[in-house]
């Protein structure tokens, strides 16, 4: 959007600076013109020379585009700003898409566009933060470098200043416990496994598939290095972690007169159990000291810290009292350690376990910290605003977050109208109180990109406010040109399946599901929208004009909306299923399961033509941490535990980060899907109900006996194979008479 009156956007820009405590945006700062054209290079395969960058001051994130001198003039007054305004000039005037993972190409056209329409765009929000700690489990874990370079580039072209960043942490906190009287075996056995560690770092359960190898430990710590090095050259303020109360079970060996409360451990085990240390404990402000030096003095500070004591979890009491001193103990640890200190507190357990966090108690915790010291993210907003039901959390500071899936669930299901709708309400809203900015807390990457890319262009864009009109650009970077058929389309799937339909916790389908003759499993729900309406949109999806179908990001999306339009499918499969076999007729029963699973097949093949849905592309990167072969299958262990029954044999969060990926679909869901048809055909005679308990066992040990297999017993392909569009096209005409 061109910028055409800049002395009332200026003064705008001025007052909305002063007016807040939060300004983090620092545009004043000025671009570090450097770190922009690298970034620029590296996106680009070398072409910044064609750029010419220049810096500008405001007191907000600022770009302006023009044509001069025959070269591209990115201005702007921040190196998040240019890298934003670079991003603006490949999506709306290039065509061009760039996503968040490493191993897609960046299809840049041959010659750059250099007749454009000038523009500009300033930020409306000082913070846009990024990613959530279970991100570091259901994404990142197996990151090296060369993704998280690409990554971090892709966060400074979307406009964010405040990712999360808390890799490698256990290398400090082994330093710590050593303090404290702790072996590094000790500490190493305190530590999960890698895929776990989210959630160990959050206090909900500990020891679970270690001890943590040391060559995992060193190499996150020098890989955070490289993150917090390249985040803060392009301007980023990293959120690092602090002390929240979680030690080791093993402390009290050395302080046998510490209170410790048991937290749990997720049903891996009471040997797994999570503790916590009294905050009253004169060892408690100690060790957050000695943490944040140490951290401080390896890794330097932005002076953001992420602590959450009591995630999804009970404090050892309720009473307000008890919340506040909890709380004024974190925040007097931080600011002893370092003044200008801002505690970040994810609001993610104020919304789940909102029957006991009543306002007197949240009030309490977060007065109890000095005001603009706290800083809440509403984690949850499309479903619940809990800034609305706290007169915006008691004037703390917050960021209205997006939080989109769980699990990284691979499901259609981005409710980008409702969330619209619900932003703009609260940016307009006289009464939101401090809403300091906006970002996600998404626990997974998956297959609704696009939804993270408009909630942080609606920071910058205001024509954002209307989805509809957004998605035509965006159809426009994905074929790489104006395919009208391509845009049509997308127009057609908002109001079908971008609409309301939130991804709640454990939003899956039929064949991810445990197998059962009606319902579904605990973390698999169905979507709420027509699967008819998107059978319907589809085939208009494969008429796309033949540059469209050369570009990656197109055949993508078809896979993807081709993948859900087939698991749909399975719903009225798996029924016709039961009816055939309450009516004990045989021959319908062989018929619909025989479909049910070529199904099965057909959606494996589809999601074998793109490397994110790959389960051995997800295997390999965990198996190339380890060096010898046990190593390596403690790693595959690890990586195959988290996306299926992720505790033990039997545990009830088994699913919940269920995945349509191929290899996956073909042994684990597919081969619970013929066990239980399998069961049936033992009582199709009687047309009884099947005992459903005593699957269950069964089909519990069948997840787990997949969990402990290995690659030589079990060899999955890392690359992609297949045509996208020809495999698409072939799967299309064979399932349309049941469409």
């Amino acid at each position: 959007m061109y910028l055409k009156n800049h002395f009332s956007i200026a003064i705008l820009s001025v007052l909305t600076f002063f007016l807040s405590p939060f300004n983090t945006a620092k545009a004043n700062d000025g671009p570090n013109i450097s770190e922009a054209q690298a970034l620029i290079n590296r996106v680009t395969h070398g072409r910044a020379s064609e750029f010419h960058l220049q810096p500008i001051t405001a007191t907000v994130d600022t770009f302006y585009l023009a044509n001069e001198d025959n070269k591209i003039a990115i201005k702007a007054s921040s190196t998040i700003a240019m890298a934003k305004g670079f991003n603006y000039y490949l999506k709306n005037i290039c065509h061009v898409s760039v996503t968040w993972y490493a191993a897609d190409s960046v299809i840049m056209p041959a010659v750059l566009p250099k007749a454009f329409t000038p523009a500009g765009e300033r930020c409306r929000f000082d913070n846009r933060f990024f990613l959530n700690y279970c991100t570091f489990g259901y994404t990142t874990v197996w990151w090296k470098w060369s993704d998280w370079q690409y990554f971090i580039d892709w966060m400074a072209m979307n406009g964010i200043n405040m990712p999360l960043a808390i890799t490698g942490q256990e290398y400090i906190w082994q330093r710590v416990w050593h303090k404290f009287g702790m072996t590094d075996e000790q500490s190493r056995a305190f530590f999960t496994g890698p895929v776990h560690l989210p959630w160990q770092r959050m206090g909900n359960l500990d020891r679970w598939q270690g001890p943590l190898p040391q060559s995992f430990i060193d190499g996150q710590f020098e890989l955070q290095k490289k993150i917090l090095t390249r985040e803060r050259a392009l301007g980023m303020h990293p959120i690092l972690p602090a002390f929240a109360g979680h030690v080791p079970k093993d402390l009290k060996k050395k302080y046998p007169n510490i209170k410790l409360t048991d937290l749990g451990s997720y049903d891996t085990g009471a040997e797994n159990d999570a503790y916590f240390l009294d905050p009253m404990d004169p060892l408690f402000v100690k060790i957050q000291k000695e943490y944040l030096s140490e951290q401080q003095k390896l890794l330097g500070t932005d002076h953001y810290y992420g602590a959450d004591p009591f995630n999804e979890m009970d404090p050892p009491s309720w009473e307000p009292s008890y919340l506040a001193k909890t709380a004024a103990t974190i925040y007097s640890g931080m600011k002893s350690i370092d003044p200008k200190a801002v505690w970040i507190q994810m609001g993610w357990t104020f919304y789940y376990d909102r029957k006991h966090w009543t306002n007197p108690r949240l009030e309490a915790m977060i007065k109890a910290v000095p005001q603009n010291h706290m800083m809440i993210l509403d984690y949850f907003c499309e479903q619940t605003e809990v800034w609305r039901m706290t007169d915006g959390f008691f004037n703390a500071p917050y960021i209205w977050c997006y939080l989109g899936n769980f699990g990284g669930n691979t499901q259609l299901a981005a409710p980008v109208l409702k969330t619209a709708k619900l932003l703009s309400a609260t940016e307009d809203d006289p009464n939101h109180r401090q809403m300091t900015g906006i970002g996600s807390t998404l626990e997974g990457f998956g297959v609704n990109e696009f939804m993270f890319e408009w909630l942080f262009d609606y920071a910058w864009n205001t024509d954002a406010k209307d989805p509809a009109d957004w998605i035509k650009k965006y159809a426009e970077s994905r074929c790489g040109h104006n395919d009208p058929v391509i845009a049509a389309t997308w127009t057609k799937l908002l109001p079908v399946i971008y609409n309301s339909d939130v991804s709640g916790v454990g939003l899956g389908n039929i064949i991810q599901s445990k197998p059962m003759l009606k319902g579904n499993g605990g973390f698999t729900w169905l979507g709420k929208y027509n699967y008819q309406a998107l059978a319907n949109i589809f085939p208009q999806f494969l008429l796309a004009d033949s540059a469209s179908k050369a570009n990656p990001n197109y055949t993508r999306d078809l896979a993807m909306l081709e993948k859900q339009v087939l698991v749909n499918l399975a719903v009225s499969l798996r029924d016709s299923v039961g009816r055939a076999y309450h009516s004990k007729n045989q021959q319908l029963f062989n018929k619909y399961t025989g479909l049910f699973l070529d199904l099965c097949d057909d959606v494996d093949r589809i999601t074998a033509t793109q490397h994110e849905l790959l389960l051995g592309a997800w295997i390999k990167e965990a198996r190339d941490f380890g060096s010898t072969p046990e190593e390596k299958n403690y790693y595959e262990k690890n990586a195959r535990l988290l996306i299926t029954t992720w505790g033990g044999e039997g545990n009830v969060t088994t699913d919940y980060a269920a995945k349509d990926w191929s290899g996956m679909i073909s042994t684990y869901y597919k081969g619970r899907w013929i066990l239980f048809f399998n069961e049936l055909r033992k009582t199709i005679d009687t047309g009884k109900e099947p005992d459903m308990d005593a699957f269950d066992k069964q089909r519990a040990a069948f997840d787990w006996k997949w969990v402990n297999t290995n690659q030589s017993q079990q060899p999955f392909k890392w690359n992609t194979t297949g045509d996208t569009y020809s495999v698409a096209l072939g799967i299309y005409k064979k399932w349309a008479p049941y469409l």
